[in-house]
């Protein structure tokens, strides 16, 4: 299993993926409270355009939890990028988040994507 941490503290998000023979399962936890906020699956088809790699995603929040927005990023930057199914399960939570700080989360997250993708693509 691959783990990448990036960031630290309220805004440090860690994640693990693994690669199966056919898709990437993440996990996507951090902030001050792990957990399991939500899943997003992203399956590749060919862009409607005709030109290109694109992705459905699939989406599913725990009630009251915007977690998801963190894993639809991931999913869909894999998915597009490595052409396999992706899930992510994501939990990632810190009291009082400044916008400056969400951005610096989602900052984190596409980072780590970017770094596995280049590892693995």
């Amino acid at each position: 299993m691959e783990k990448i941490i990036k960031g630290e503290g309220r805004c440090g998000i860690v994640f693990q993926a693994l690669c199966t023979d056919e898709g990437v399962g993440v996990i996507l936890v951090g902030g001050e409270k792990t957990h399991i906020g939500g899943n997003v699956l992203a399956v590749p088809r060919g862009s409607l355009t005709g030109d290109g790699q694109s992705c459905d995603l699939y989406i599913t929040p725990v009630p009251g939890h915007k977690d998801t927005e963190a894993a639809a990023l991931v999913a869909e930057y894999l998915c597009r990028r490595l052409a396999v199914p992706v899930s992510v399960a994501a939990g990632i939570h810190s009291k009082g988040l400044s916008m400056e700080e969400i951005q610096t989360i989602l900052h984190n997250c596409k980072e780590a994507a970017r770094e596995y993708a280049d590892v693995f693509a």
